[in-house]
């Protein structure tokens, strides 16, 4: 088999990526044309944004209070953060979120895995910022770094689209006060969709070797739906909807009209 992915886990050249969507049971589909930085892609952020002084919720009901940059108090979890530039990384589009992509990067993803220390601290992402994505039992629990499910401890693993803000979560459930340093390991990618609907549909059925990441979407958001649309063309079904084997030719016709519509 093809090696889809490098010894960081992140996306060789020429492979395939494929962002499958809960809320939609759709999926889009890329290869990886080019990575930028190939090879110097591990970044050392730091400490957590969160400043000195900052007011957090607790889980016991009550609010903390930073005491110094980084440092999460006991018991206590942070609202929706995002990574603002530090030094040497000022030219950045977004100074405010070095992992924001605009409309008209179309052709980029950022594919970003952060690994926290210590590792003991819980993380989500929610797409869009402020919407909680995680959904338990046909959306009757929403989950997160606030509750008692949804959340992984110490890494997080996600790709950001163009168009959209992500909001990164973290919690420290533990009754010491905890600094967080954060370590990014990434890829910028340069990428395209085939335009074989054939080959879609082999890289949806496991024929072809591909990067396989489902994204915590559990729910479609206007500005998610604002974004496929402007960015990549897309409507409904918003990507490419998964067939069973047997169903091939309702496939091929469905993803030929979706590839007569998409931009990227």
């Amino acid at each position: 088999m093809d090696r889809v992915v490098d010894e960081l886990g992140l996306v060789v050249e020429n492979g395939f990526l494929v962002l499958f969507f809960p809320a939609t049971q759709a999926a889009l589909v890329f290869r990886v044309r080019a990575r930028v930085n190939k090879g110097f892609e591990v970044f050392d952020y730091g400490p957590l944004p969160i400043a000195a002084g900052s007011a957090l919720t607790t889980y016991l009901g009550g609010s903390a209070v930073a005491p110094e940059d980084g440092v999460l108090p006991p018991y206590s979890y942070t609202g929706d953060v995002r990574f603002p530039a530090i030094m040497g990384l000022e030219n950045v589009r977004d100074k405010s979120d070095v992992w924001y992509l605009d409309k008209d990067d179309s052709d980029r993803l950022f594919h970003v895995k952060v690994s926290l220390s210590p590792p003991i601290i819980r993380a989500d992402v929610r797409i869009p910022s402020g919407v909680s994505q995680i959904r338990f039992q046909r959306e009757r629990v929403v989950g997160g770094v606030d509750g008692p499910l949804g959340f992984s401890r110490g890494s997080l693993e996600v790709v950001h689209l163009p168009g959209l803000i992500y909001g990164y979560r973290f919690g420290n459930d533990t009754s010491l006060p905890l600094k967080v340093y954060s370590r990014f390991v990434y890829a910028e990618y340069v990428v395209e969709t085939p335009r074989s609907p054939e080959l879609i549909f082999d890289v949806l059925q496991r024929r072809v070797p591909s990067h396989w990441l489902t994204m915590p979407v559990t729910y479609l958001d206007p500005s998610i739906r604002s974004a496929l649309r402007d960015v990549y063309g897309l409507s409904e079904p918003w990507g490419f909807r998964l067939y069973r084997i047997d169903e091939r030719d309702a496939a091929i016709k469905e993803y030929s009209a979706v590839l007569r519509r998409l931009k990227v």
